[in-house]
């Protein structure tokens, strides 16, 4: 197949168009161009091969034959669009759907929680609910697992973050995130809350605060809250028990349904009381044991389960006993360190935490309905512990017992943050970042699991290749959590620089500009005592943004000059890049706008050939102030428009929360005044939410000027609607607000 280059350059020449006349027709600039087609991005952001596509007038076959040419690149999202289907057949839940479909769609309450036994069905009938209900909700449906969770006040970061809005800046309180939700009409589906039932008045203060939203949780025991309508989810009758026993053992392959064993399959429905999870696993088991065999030991299980428990529970419980006893050893051992592993995870950490043959115990699991398949990340296949099994997990194999899974977990953790960190400083940024995200909760597991074993060296680590994901994907207070994990702990040189770095990168992303100096000086010392030079340069590249954020100009070029001759030899472009970017904002800040311009055009070839898109923003945001000083609004404009959504592409707050302050600007200075203030309410928004601050100087004085002008152009009420509807906008509607701001100043 043709590469985008050359496919690019046939239909330009076809047309015959220059590059130049490309790239004014497409909206991007002629060095872009030239670089597609010399091969030098070979993985193009879909909103450059649309506006390519635009400018050259393709036909719709045109058209796919250019999409067609881009290399694969992993897509993004913040918030579940499609609801996963249930896991098996949805029996005898007819009544129940439309009781609870009723409560949702008419808002009876806007409060409702679906309780009953684990087991008995909950997720299943919510998904079911939210699938029949979700035209009613113009602001969508939005599932959050919590089952992972432990802490009751991580359950409004995590709806945050599947809404779009990462938890580390709006201060973990309703009060800070209903402004997002504001307008929003908006179903939020709560899965598995039973192990936080204390965030109860949280959840309850974001649904009194926000009148178009609407809840539906599920959960072994009600919130016991005064707007809460709970519906109890009863267990199957024997009628459905017995269809769905039948349906799941004929789906494992054996034929239960024959005369002579009627009788006997009726009284294991009748043992399993109903509970889909129990029905389900008997089935399996009875495909090979057979039903005779199964109903004798599961008789006597159910009885010596917890007798503190209700009898729905002791029947799960007896089921899994029974279930885990007929794996085979490989398979039980496998379960047994899963449970160690918070959230999904992928073949490679089960064999981490679970050692050879564990691929094979994956299958196996997954054929007894104890393992489950949930999306794929980066088109790697990932699994997780249905939460119950892993409960029960937790409960059979005590944490004395899982102390090498454990140690797989530290290690696997510690592989999977070198791995992605380079990515991160790569074009593979996007997909790191995916990754990163679902191994959230096991990144923190695994960074336990380090400190625990004295590994503290590979914590220190971790944190060193992992906090930029952290800063990228607004998981700040996270971060924060890391560290003091690992802080004071007994380090080599190296390991106590490593640390150093990544407390240095998260001050830097909240503006902490006299800690981030001081830790990256402490690192560099370190680095160099250590005789790591990557480590040393990293601490020299945030030592540099410090120093120029902070207006020490003569700091900020020492650090450049000394630094020149080793950044030379490294051969990293990510550190060389960010280095030009320190250099070119050390020109601005001095006035020397031509010096500036050209040491950032460096700095933007350099971006473009090394494909981060991080990287890319930060260049063109800092271009943009360039141009705005010589108020050359239209390609101001575009290097914004660009850098805006190549960090909306990815979901990268950092990068986002300088580009739309400047990008209001720049509507500001091209008489959208409207238009402007509506983006600084989106940007003030956006940056709290993520814990940003935005400290360049020479950015703050341009906003502060501009944000000045629009209040008194459009008078204090004018601006306050423009200003509030921009908070309130969603980072869907803020990126279609900046595309038309960046035509409109264009034109």
């Amino acid at each position: 197949m043709s590469s985008f280059a050359d496919v690019l350059r046939e239909l330009r020449t076809a047309r015959s168009l220059t590059q130049e006349e490309l790239a004014e027709r497409a909206g991007i600039t002629a060095k872009a161009v030239s670089a597609l087609e010399r091969g030098d991005r070979r993985r193009p952001y879909p909103h450059t091969v649309r506006s390519l596509a635009d400018g050259l007038g393709l036909e719709d076959a045109e058209r796919d034959r250019l999409v067609g040419s881009v290399p694969g690149r992993a897509t993004t999202g913040r918030t579940v669009a499609v609801l996963p289907a249930p896991q098996g057949p949805v029996l005898g839940r007819d009544a129940d759907v439309d009781a609870v479909a009723g409560l949702v769609a008419e808002r009876v309450r806007r409060l409702v929680t679906l309780t009953g036994p684990g087991g008995v069905g909950k997720t299943t009938l919510a998904l079911v609910v939210a699938a029949r209900v979700a035209d009613r909700f113009t602001g969508g449906v939005t599932l959050v697992d919590v089952a992972a969770l432990r802490d009751p006040d991580a359950v409004l970061p995590a709806v945050a973050t599947a809404l779009g809005v990462p938890e580390g800046g709006y201060a973990g309180t309703a009060a800070s995130l209903a402004p997002y939700l504001e307008h929003r009409h908006v179903l939020l589906v709560l899965d598995n809350l039973e192990q936080v039932l204390d965030c109860a008045p949280q959840v309850t203060e974001l649904v009194t605060s926000c009148p178009d939203l609407s809840v539906l949780a599920t959960s072994r025991a009600p919130l016991r809250v005064r707007p809460e309508r709970e519906y109890r989810v009863a267990p199957l009758d024997q009628h459905d028990a017995l269809r769905l026993f039948l349906e799941r053992a004929d789906a494992a392959g054996a034929d239960l349904g024959t005369p002579d064993q009627a009788g006997t399959v009726a009284a294991l429905c009748q043992e399993t009381e109903g509970l889909p999870l129990a029905i389900e696993l008997s089935a399996s088991a009875a495909s090979s044991l057979g039903p005779a065999a199964l109903l004798e030991r599961l008789g006597s299980l159910v009885t010596e389960g917890p007798r503190d428990l209700p009898p729905r529970q002791r029947s799960i419980e007896a089921t899994l006993d029974w279930s885990v006893e007929l794996l085979p050893p490989a398979a039980r051992a496998l379960l047994g360190a899963l449970a160690v592993v918070p959230a999904s995870f992928t073949p490679a950490a089960a064999e981490a935490v679970g050692g050879e043959g564990a691929l094979s115990g994956v299958h196996t699991l997954l054929e007894h309905s104890l393992l489950t398949r949930v999306d794929d990340v980066d088109g790697v296949p990932r699994y997780r512990l249905l939460e119950p099994v892993r409960q029960y997990a937790v409960h059979r194999w005590p944490q004395d017992g899982s102390a090498a899974a454990r140690r797989g977990l530290g290690a696997h953790a510690w592989e999977t943050a070198l791995v992605r960190g380079q990515q991160l400083r790569a074009d593979e940024q996007a997909a790191a970042l995916d990754v990163l995200d679902a191994e959230l909760a096991n990144q923190a597991a695994g960074l336990d699991s380090l400190v625990e074993l004295g590994r503290n060296d590979d914590a220190a680590d971790l944190l060193r290749h992992g906090w930029l994901h952290l800063a990228l994907r607004g998981h700040a207070r996270d971060g924060q959590a890391w560290l003091g994990r690992a802080r004071g702990l007994p380090m080599s040189d190296r390991g106590r620089a490593s640390w150093m770095v990544a407390h240095a990168g998260l001050c830097h992303l909240a503006g902490d500009t006299d800690e981030l100096r001081r830790t990256s000086e402490a690192a560099r010392d370190l680095a160099r005592l250590a005789g790591d030079d990557l480590l040393l340069l990293e601490a020299a590249v945030l030592g540099g943004f410090g120093a120029v954020f902070a207006g020490d100009h003569d700091a900020a070029a020492a650090l450049v000059r000394d630094h020149a001759g080793l950044l030379e030899s490294s051969g990293d472009g990510y550190v060389r890049t960010h280095f030009g970017i320190v250099d070119g904002q050390l020109a601005l800040l001095s006035g020397d706008l031509p010096g500036a311009e050209h040491r950032l055009l460096e700095a933007e070839a350099m971006a473009r050939r090394l494909g981060n898109p991080f990287t890319l923003a930060v260049v063109l945001n800092v271009l943009a102030t360039v141009s705005e000083l010589r108020e050359d609004h239209a390609t101001s404009a575009l290097r914004l428009g660009e850098a805006t959504e190549i960090s909306a592409d990815a979901s990268l707050s950092w990068s986002l929360a300088y580009s739309l302050p400047a990008l209001a600007g720049v509507a500001v200075r091209v008489g959208e005044v409207a238009a402007g203030a509506r983006l600084f309410g989106a940007s003030a928004s956006y940056a709290a939410q993520h814990g940003i601050a935005t400290t360049f100087q020479a950015s703050q004085d341009l906003a502060a000027r501009d944000l000045a002008d629009a209040r008194n152009r459009l008078g204090e009420p004018a601006f306050r609607r423009e200003w509030d509807a921009g908070r309130a906008a969603t980072i869907a509607e803020v990126g279609e607000l900046a595309r038309e701001v960046t035509r409109r100043a264009r034109a």
